[in-house]
């Protein structure tokens, strides 16, 4: 495991993570990470996430339909990057936070390069399954 270090573009939030990338990061063919372009990866306790600067700063995508999850995307709203998303959700475990991988500083194109990716079909809210594409994603 390594804490990461994450922030913004404008360096108005900052944030550490625990986690590793060689434990798998995600992306979705969902209408949400296909308009965002997220890969996340998803941390092993959420308390490993640990905001250490621009609470303030911070704004949420709000989500686009009624559909009920606790689910909150969490972005800079002075230059707009995408940081991490939080929520708990029964299907997912519980309680989870996800950081958006361009968003750590240190993680080296190594790690980047050799990071799994699963595919997740959340088009067709079947997170667990593999996209049928992924070229476009």
């Amino acid at each position: 495991m390594k804490t990461y270090q994450g922030s913004c573009f404008c360096g108005a939030v900052a944030f550490e993570a625990d986690g590793d990338l060689a434990d798998g990061t995600m992306r979705c063919n969902c209408r949400f990470c296909r308009k965002m372009r997220y890969w996340e990866m998803r941390l092993p306790d959420p308390d490993g996430f640990r905001l250490l600067k621009g609470r303030e700063a911070l704004a949420e995508t709000p989500r686009a339909e009624a559909d009920g999850l606790d689910m909150h995307h969490r972005f800079c709203a002075r230059c707009g990057t995408r940081l991490w998303t939080e929520g708990n959700i029964a299907e997912m475990g519980g309680r989870f936070v996800m950081v958006v991988v361009a968003a750590l500083d240190n993680a080296s194109e190594a790690e980047l390069a050799a990071a799994p990716v699963h595919w997740a079909d959340g088009a067709s809210d079947n997170w667990q399954c593999r996209a049928p594409e992924t070229r476009h994603l």
